[in-house]
């Protein structure tokens, strides 16, 4: 018994290494932190199921069972033609990490209200929606993202809208989400099914302690999903919130975006120290970017990049905390005090090529890249010679493999 329990512990060792390398999915099951979506039903028995991606041109293909249930996983959202023999064709949109339920007909589906049949084919624009779930969750969409006033740039921004969530922003511009009454470290954050979870530092997100910055460039996020209640034990490290995210893709089409926007101290009020200085500090925000996608082999494989950029310079007021004490002090320390400007520059980079060699694989490559450097600690009873200098520097590459077979399903995220 002596002997054989170091080969137990390898063996346990072993198995749990290939659980966290590997998630594998039987045809109503995922395991492992997924943004994808899955969709199943009802079909005719023997019935081979066809789901493409209108924009990429991502097939996926099953056969329904004995009973006629099919299970499609490892999706990522977006709007699909699905169809399960001639006269069955349907379109539809599946939200992230979301699991949706689509039946077919024996034969020919009847054409429900609101759709159009042309030539015998039946097209049908639906939105489905998960309701075979505990989780209690709000999805994020890409227009919301696009068209809802934000003060910041933070995608997380955006989860404020979600029951519960929290997204403030403390009087030097540093932004955290927290979920409840929980603390920020609670929280975690899934994109393309990797969490970005600080486990050196509070403040639930990698790199969002104390900064202006963003985790994730805006541009480069498609949807994502809060969960806030009932989460799946495939999401670790929480106690009070996840948010899971997926990014965009690009598609058959060439498309691009641009932003930018510019705000200078011409443009605001002087501080009361800035009246009594007779000056104003220098202080500017600036934030653009860009993002661009499209086609290397047309309906096989994809681009797509998105940069964006932060350059704040923020006015700020030195201060001493017993003022009759100004004449004592020496004239490099008396020249601190007063108006001054606290800067932070932020560099976010985001580049994926996804590869479609054949109906039944996916290989995903991406990585980030973030560079933030900001100044800090000095303004009432601090001079600027006291305060701090942070550097917030990430790098991420991501490497992922699906392979879609009719009973099973799996996928690997090994980082790199």
């Amino acid at each position: 018994m002596r002997k054989s329990l170091p080969l137990r512990k390898k063996l346990l060792a072993t198995l749990i290494r290939a659980t966290i390398a590997t998630s594998i999915a039987a045809p109503a099951f995922v395991f492992a932190q997924s943004s994808d979506a899955t969709l199943r039903g009802k079909a005719t028995p023997q019935m081979q199921i066809t789901a493409k991606n209108v924009a990429t041109g991502l097939r996926r293909t099953t056969y329904s069972a004995a009973d006629g249930s099919y299970t499609l996983v490892g999706l990522p959202p977006g709007t699909y033609q699905v169809d399960a023999g001639p006269g069955t064709e349907k379109t539809v949109t599946l939200t992230v990490a979301s699991t949706a339920t689509l039946d077919f007909a024996a034969g020919a589906a009847a054409a429900p209200p609101g759709t159009t049949t042309l030539g015998g084919v039946t097209v049908t624009a639906t939105t489905l929606t998960e309701v075979k779930t505990s989780e209690i969750g709000t999805n994020v969409s890409l227009h919301q993202i696009q068209t809802v006033p934000q003060i910041t740039r933070n995608f997380l921004e955006f989860a404020d809208t979600v029951p519960g969530m929290v997204f403030n922003i403390d009087s030097n511009g540093n932004t955290s989400l927290r979920g409840g009454a929980m603390n920020n470290s609670s929280t975690n954050v899934y994109i393309d099914g990797v969490g970005q979870k600080s486990y050196v530092k509070e403040g639930g997100v990698s790199g969002q302690i104390g900064t202006q910055g963003n985790p994730f460039p805006q541009l480069a996020i498609g949807e994502y999903k809060v969960i806030t209640s009932n989460y799946k034990a495939e999401y670790d490290q929480i106690s009070s919130a996840a948010v899971t995210a997926e990014t965009k893709s690009g598609t058959n089409d060439f498309h691009g975006e641009v932003f930018g926007s510019y705000t200078g101290d011409q443009y605001r009020s002087s501080t009361p120290a800035e009246k009594a200085a007779g000056k104003k500090a220098q202080s500017h925000e600036k934030e653009y970017g860009f993002s661009i996608g499209g086609p290397i082999i047309q309906d096989a494989m994809h681009f797509f990049f998105a940069y964006e950029a932060k350059n704040f310079s923020q006015p700020v007021d030195v201060t001493i905390n017993h003022p009759e004490s100004l004449p004592f002090l020496p004239a490099d320390v008396r020249a601190q005090i007063g108006p001054t400007s606290l800067p932070f520059t932020e560099d976010l980079y985001f580049a994926k090529i996804d590869w479609e060699f054949s109906d039944r694989d996916r290989i995903e490559l991406s990585s980030k890249v973030r560079k933030e450097d900001q100044n800090g600690g000095y303004g009432t009873g601090t001079a600027q010679s006291a305060g701090y200098a942070t550097k917030n520097n990430d790098t991420r590459v991501d490497l992922r493999w699906q392979h879609s077979a009719d009973a099973w399903f799996n996928g690997q995220w090994p980082g790199l």
